[in-house]
């Protein structure tokens, strides 16, 4: 089945549920525009641009949109740019992603399916996510990757797996820290012929409210990562990153 009719399938089961659901209140659209500075572009533990130790910076300005059907089922877009000169002279809009996607949810657990159609290097590379998350201690998470088509990627059709968490807390009423950690799994041929372990990382994030709009973010993250699975020269690397973000 072709992602296109894969999509049409998905969206006709969602609308099918949600009419037969009950009443609910009434829809709300929300969004974000970010515009972020990233010392490293960091895909399932690859290191793209092969930064390592030595930053290699890319500007990634995104906007996201929700549209809250009722009080459970949530439609989700949006779209990511890499705008970076490490591969030629200028800076250039060397990747444009894409996603919709819908969430349900539960209560206590958040559930979503998205598909991405990732743009770069002449060719399409075509990905669904299925994630859980619960509203608990740690915000714990559970995101199943799979690649549909590899693109310009130089990777196979495989899975991969990714165990989530962060703990935040508020310093002063504008600004707060999180401490968000990850640990992804290769479930099959991915970026490489081997599976298993393929990274952990560790950030210390903080966010400043300018005010209910607006929030300027940055922060560190220390990257483990195994190079039989994830391709990478460096295993171990500190990324860093800087932005500031709109609500609406």
């Amino acid at each position: 089945m072709s992602t296109q009719n894969k999509t049409l399938a998905l969206g006709a089961a969602v609308a099918i549920a949600m009419v037969s659901g009950s009443t609910t209140a009434k829809a709300e659209l929300s969004g974000s525009v970010s515009l972020d500075m990233n010392s490293h572009f960091i895909s399932y533990g690859l290191d793209v641009w092969a930064a390592g130790d030595e930053p290699r910076w890319t500007f990634n300005p995104a906007v996201s949109i929700d549209y809250a059907i009722n009080d459970q089922w949530t439609f989700s877009t949006g779209f990511w740019l890499d705008v970076n000169s490490n591969a030629s002279p200028n800076a250039d809009v060397v990747e444009t992603d894409i996603w919709a996607g819908f969430s349900y949810d539960a209560g206590l657990a958040t559930i979503s399916a998205t598909f991405q159609n990732w743009q770069y290097g002449g060719l399409s590379e075509e990905i669904f996510d299925l994630g859980i998350s619960l509203d608990t201690f740690l915000s714990p998470s559970l995101t199943l990757h799979k690649r549909l088509d590899p693109g310009a990627s130089g990777g196979f059709n495989g899975w991969f797996a990714v165990l989530g968490g962060s703990h935040s807390f508020e310093v002063t009423p504008e600004f707060s820290v999180s401490v968000p950690v990850s640990v992804g799994f290769a479930l099959g041929d991915f970026h490489t012929t081997q599976d298993g372990y393929g990274f952990a990382s560790l950030g210390l994030q903080g966010s400043y409210a300018v005010n209910e709009q607006v929030s300027i973010n940055g922060g560190v993250t220390y990257w483990d990562t195994d190079a039989g699975v994830t391709g990478n020269a460096d295993n171990g690397f500190f990324a860093y990153n800087l932005g500031v973000a709109f609500s609406f």
